[in-house]
């Protein structure tokens, strides 16, 4: 019996294919070169854009991802980052604000792709330890066919989608779990990028507050995302609003822990300004849990280098926001911090709470997808799934996050703690709002994904390494055997 052919087909790791990117690059600037084209072509080119945009996302990502799945996860990343901005660009080019926008629909379509990974590996659930996800799949399917019927079709589809994105994405990642070298690699790089570009951007939005902002914050008449003046915004940058570019931003600087690029300085300098002048304390008390869990779990020599980063990262943030335009503002946002029974907001949530605790509790069929909107995301999952789609939904994400919180690798991986501490940072977000749909629901579900694949891939190297070691013991008592019988 050849065992060292048994092994290697039991526990080698898939490779993953890594063609010329010449092809990917050259229709990802296509999709750019147009979306550039239109923008500056005016309102004529806003209406082409406005169809355009979501279904050129659509088509440059079912192109990735099956040509080049380490790319589609970057472009998947960006479209996030950017669809906002060209959102409020094409409305400001166009001369009107547009809502809806179909231009905000080319995240949903860019992850869509994803449920091809789901119908291809559904049958082998058991095969692949992904029942977890299977749960929380069904409580999304169970969500949609309520909303159809108590709601209507286009509102639950729509809805739908916030809700059952994040969980694609994250169940793709985890599938590929053996990518998960190269998922650490490109994420950092992603993010390193998106650090600079959205932060740098995020501190002009604030100096300057341009036209096109302004125009989105009139129209929508959004106040908690501040005044459409110079130095009255609360950043929000490229994304949507100030609370998902906080979550985007905080992810990204503990990405920024584990890189070695050069970029890193001037990156964490625009970064973390634009993190604090976007003024969202959820994304800040996140973001130190994260660190927390980082001191906590990391051994000593990867603390050392942690405690060093922060330490020169401090000593260039601390000047820059204790000098103005920017110390006042962050300074009376820090304050609030200790300041609870004036949080106007917190208020808020815990009266609609009171009001609305009875009617969740008695919910068992649910309203469905679209039927109910709220800051609360107990409130969102009891009313619009209702006890029997709430329970399944709860009971697989928390086994998910049982699995990632208690698992121990033996080998000491930075960026699996680095991921973790995403995970952590995000549930926080959770007590503030609905954060397990839409950008946030990416963020959070990603975490897990990455994490869960992170898990896998260690557990099959051990068994790997394990493997190899009792092998080579055996052959070597084979030939100590075959030596002490020749003698």
């Amino acid at each position: 019996m050849n065992i060292r052919g048994n092994l290697q087909t039991l526990l080698s790791i898939p490779k993953s294919k890594s063609p010329s990117s010449w092809n990917a690059w050259a229709v990802i600037s296509v999709f750019v070169l147009m979306t550039l084209g239109l923008l500056i072509a005016g309102a004529g080119g806003v209406k082409i854009l406005a169809i355009a945009f979501p279904l050129g996302s659509f088509i440059v990502s079912w192109f990735l991802y099956f040509r080049y799945p380490s790319l589609y996860i970057g472009f998947v990343w960006w479209i996030i980052f950017l669809t906002a901005f060209v959102r409020r660009y094409a409305d400001f080019r166009g001369g009107a604000f547009t809502d809806p926008s179909p231009i905000l629909l080319a995240p949903y379509a860019a992850i869509v792709v994803c449920g091809h990974t789901l119908y291809f590996n559904l049958p082998k659930v058991k095969e692949q330890g992904s029942a977890p996800f299977i749960l929380v799949f069904a409580s999304m399917l169970y969500g949609y066919l309520v909303g159809v019927i108590k709601n209507s079709p286009i509102v639950a589809t729509i809805k739908g989608l916030e809700w059952i994105t994040p969980l694609l994405f994250a169940y793709h990642l985890y599938v590929h779990w053996y990518r998960y070298p190269e998922y650490g690699r490109h994420l950092r790089k992603v993010f390193l990028w998106g650090v600079i570009i959205m932060g740098s951007y995020g501190v002009y939005q604030y100096l300057v507050a341009p036209d096109w902002d302004r125009l989105w914050l009139i129209s929508t008449k959004m106040i908690t995302s501040g005044l459409p003046v110079p130095q009255g915004i609360r950043v929000w940058s490229t994304m949507h609003s100030p609370a998902p570019f906080g979550d985007y931003m905080a992810t990204g600087l503990l990405l920024l822990l584990t890189s070695r690029n050069i970029f890193v300085v001037p990156a964490s300098a625009v970064g973390f300004l634009s993190f604090l002048l976007c003024m969202v304390r959820t994304a800040w008390v996140g973001w130190f849990l994260g660190m927390i869990s980082l001191v906590v779990t990391l051994p000593r020599k990867q603390k050392v280098q942690i405690f060093a980063t922060i330490i020169i990262l401090a000593a260039i943030v601390i000047p820059l926001s204790t000098v103005e335009p920017f110390a006042t503002t962050i300074t009376k946002r820090l304050q609030t911090l200790t300041d609870i029974s004036n949080d106007i907001s917190a208020n808020e949530r815990q009266v609609a709470f009171g009001l609305l605790i009875n009617d969740a509790i008695s919910e068992f069929i649910g309203k469905g997808f679209g039927g109910f909107e709220t800051d609360s995301a107990f409130l969102v999952l009891m009313i619009e799934l209702g006890w029997f789609g709430a329970v399944t939904y709860v009971s697989g994400f928390a086994l998910c996050v049982f699995l990632v919180l208690t698992f121990k690798s033996k080998n000491d991986d930075l960026f699996l703690s680095i991921v973790r501490a995403m995970l952590i940072k995000s549930l926080f977000f959770l007590l503030s709002a609905p954060t397990m749909r839409g950008a946030h629901g990416v963020m959070l579900w990603s975490s897990i994904g990455i994490s869960l694949a992170g898990r896998k891939y260690h557990q099959i190297m051990e068994r790997r390494s394990e493997a190899i070691a009792n092998q080579i013991i055996m052959e070597t008592d084979e030939l100590t055997n075959k030596s002490a019988h020749r003698l």
